[in-house]
Parts: C-alpha cells; structure tokens; sequence
C-alpha cells in the first residue's frame, strides 16, 4: 500500500498537483467580493461574460440608453444576471467557492464580509476595501478589526474612482499600516465600467490608475506586500516596467479574465508570462454581484491555450499562496 501511494503522490507530481493534504484549495481568488445586490446599481442588474465590444454612447442621448446596453438588457451569448437577495448573493457566491475548491479573499463592509464569513466555513480571508467615494476608514478602526482577526488585508482600494491616485497622501498611512501589521494591500489600478464617469463615479479618472504612480509607494515602503488589481489594464508597458523594477508587486487578472472580449484577455495575460511575470500574476474572479463570474474565470484560465500546466497552477493557486504566505 505504502509503494502504491508513493506511485501515486509521483504521478500527481508530474501533473503539476499535490495530494489534497498537502494543497486543501485548488484556487485562490484574490479579488472576491462580499457585496450586498445594490452594489454595482438596482439588484438583478445584468452584465456579459464576455462583452463582445465596448460600444460608443452618443453623447446627445441620455445616459439610460447607454445603460440599457451595458447592464439592464444586454446583447451577448452569456449574460450574468446578479441575485435581488442578499442570502441568495451570498450563497450562491460561497455555492461557487465550494463547487471549485476555492480560498478567497473577500472584501468589502466589515460587516458584509463577517456575514459571508460566517456561511462560509473557513473558505474567506477578510479584506476591508475602501475609497471608491472618497472616503477613508479611521486607522484607529482598522487596527481593531485587525486586532480582532478581522482584517488580513485591504483590499479593495477603489480611489481611482475617486481621482485619486496610490500616490496621493491621503493613503500614506493607510500603506504605513499595513507595511507595520505585515498585511497585503490590493489596489484598483486599471478599468472602471465603461462610462462610469457619466453616470455612477464622476470623479473616476484614467489616469489615477498609472502604475507609475506606485512607484513612490514602494519604494517609500519596501516591505510592503501590494498587488495592483486588473493588472493595470490596458497599460502594459507601464506594468511591466513596473514589475521588473519592483520584484515585491503583484498583478491580479480580476475582471478581464470574464468580462473582457477573450482575445483581449488572452493577449494581455500572454504579454505578461512572455515578458518573464508568469511568478507574479495572481488569478481574482472580481465577481462583485455576479457569482457565475468565478466559473467563468477559473475556466478561462485553464483553457488558456498558450499556457503550460505549470503556469496555469501558478496563476491560480501558487503564486497567491507565496504572497499571502500560507501553505495551501
């Protein structure tokens, strides 16, 4: 029985897997959300895995004809639809995390994220995410939740949609602290929903997401563990340079790797591994309402045709489990 294990731990090793007691999670999103229905506008809102394009909006017509396109009715094969119910989003979400084996990392409301915790049995880490409207939790709040097992990093920091940039030092100690707990941040550097500036985030602005705009960050905080969510989209040049100056900086695929048309994914994600970055690329479902997203996303990866067993392994599941420092 002993040679027929020791066969089989040697045959999964060639597959590029673990037995299942030395890896308990298949996948770890980097990017889960822990969202009520009205999150990203009225519940039941609609969104396409994939777009097929990103349309012009005539700008003489009203907004709502715009977002009759993008969420309310839209034209693709696969449209997502979000759940109306809290319970239901919630479930179906931890439903996904199960069906896949998945470890995630869920931010938003502290008290969102303890509920979801609670249904979830030992599959979500806590994240507190913040700054999408401008508006900063106290440090003081954040250590508590810390101190109470609450928090293990922050993540989501949406400020692009507020204008403002990693670079601004409004976040200074927001990256002080978390340099000093030893905890990951995830910042939103990259798309926001197509127009988003003329109808939910006027301030979003495109240029608040230049990854040249970490640079100070991390130098000024060099044992800063930071991932730059949605890689940076679509400024490859930039991430790149980034990322071979700073070997510490992360990327997460969050959003592109379902909702982005496949050959636009796919080439960025190979620009990547082709530039030497297959180590630092993390996989995130960014599901936000629509718990089919991870489905999705998880398949998009491993049906990538241009990558090895190895890579796929890595972006799903290894290169996270480095970076968040934990065994499995």
């Amino acid at each position: 029985m002993r040679y027929i294990a020791f066969v089989l731990w040697m045959a999964l090793a060639a597959l590029g897997a673990t037995p299942a007691s030395a890896q308990p999670y298949a996948v770890i999103d980097m990017h889960f959300h822990a969202d009520l229905p009205d999150a990203e506008g009225p519940p039941g809102a609609k969104a396409c895995a994939p777009y097929r394009e990103w349309a012009p909006r005539d700008p003489g017509k009203p907004i709502d004809a715009y977002l009759d396109w993008f969420t309310l009715h839209p034209t693709c094969p696969r449209a997502l639809t979000a759940p109306s119910n809290a319970a239901a989003l919630r479930d179906q979400g931890i439903a996904m995390l199960k069906r896949y084996n998945v470890l995630a990392l869920a931010g938003g409301d502290a008290a969102t994220v303890a509920d979801y915790r609670s249904h979830a049995a030992g599959r979500i880490l806590p994240a507190i995410g913040f700054g999408g409207n401008g508006e900063f939790p106290s440090i003081a709040a954040l250590r508590k939740l810390h101190g109470e097992g609450r928090l293990t990093a922050l993540s989501e920091i949406t400020t692009q949609y507020a204008g403002i940039a990693p670079d601004d030092p409004r976040l200074e100690p927001y990256f002080a602290l978390a340099e000093e707990l030893d905890i990951p941040v995830g910042i939103h550097l990259g798309p926001g929903p197509p127009g988003t500036a003329y109808f939910a985030t006027p301030n979003y602005r495109v240029s608040a997401g230049d990854p040249f705009r970490l640079e100070s960050v991390l130098v000024r905080h060099p044992r800063l563990r930071i991932y730059a969510m949605h890689a940076g989209w679509p400024m490859g040049d930039a991430m790149i340079a980034m990322l071979f100056a700073h070997p510490q900086l992360y990327v997460d695929v969050g959003i592109l790797d379902w909702a982005y048309p496949e050959k636009d994914f796919y080439a960025y994600l190979r620009r990547l591994i082709d530039a030497g970055l297959e180590s630092r690329i993390l996989y995130g479902s960014d599901n936000m309402v629509w718990p089919d997203a991870i489905a999705v996303s998880i398949e998009r990866i491993r049906k990538a045709p241009f990558l090895t067993r190895r890579q796929k392994q890595l972006i799903l599941h290894d290169n996270a489990a480095r970076f968040l420092r934990i065994a499995g």
